[in-house]
C-alpha cells in the first residue's frame, strides 16, 4: 500500500510542477507609486516607490508572488468581457485581502495595486512587463 501511495504521490507531484512551470513567470515594474497623505507645494499628489523585481508562478485558480525570499498566494478569476465588449480577453485578476494583480496573458503586462481604504500609507499601484520562464 505504501509503493502505490508513493507512486501516485509522485505522479501527482510531477503534474502539479509541470502546470506550474508552464505558468511561470518573471517580472519587473516598470512605474510604482503611492499617494501622498497631502498634496505637495510643487502639486504633486503621488510619490514614486522602488519598482520591484519578482517570479510569478500562476496554475489557472491559483498564483504566488516570489520576491526577496518571501511567498505570497493569491487567488485567480479569468476576466470575462463587458457586453459591450468585442472579444474574450485573454487576462487573469487575482486577490489576496488588499492585495490585487491582473495580469494580460497575451501581452504579459500587469497591474499591481495594494488597496487598503483604512490606511492611505498602505496604498500603491505599480505596472509592469512578464516574461515567461522556460518557452
Amino acid at each position: 500500500m505504501r509503493i502505490v501511495a508513493g507512486i501516485v504521490l509522485a505522479v501527482l507531484s510531477s503534474g502539479l510542477a509541470q502546470a506550474q512551470t508552464r505558468g511561470a513567470m518573471l517580472c519587473s515594474e516598470d512605474v510604482s507609486f503611492k499617494p501622498k497623505e497631502h498634496p505637495a507645494k510643487d502639486g504633486s499628489l503621488v510619490d514614486p516607490t522602488a519598482t520591484r523585481r519578482y517570479s510569478l508562478v500562476w496554475s489557472y485558480e491559483y498564483l504566488n508572488l516570489i520576491s526577496a525570499g518571501k511567498t505570497e498566494f493569491f487567488e485567480c478569476l479569468k476576466i470575462k468581457p463587458r457586453l459591450n465588449e468585442g472579444g474574450p480577453r485573454n487576462s487573469i485578476k487575482c486577490q489576496n485581502g488588499i492585495y490585487f494583480i491582473t495580469i494580460d496573458l497575451t501581452k504579459f503586462t500587469f497591474i499591481r495595486a495594494n488597496l487598503d481604504p483604512q490606511n492611505l500609507a498602505n496604498v500603491e499601484i505599480a505596472h509592469g512587463s512578464c516574461k515567461l520562464i522556460g518557452s
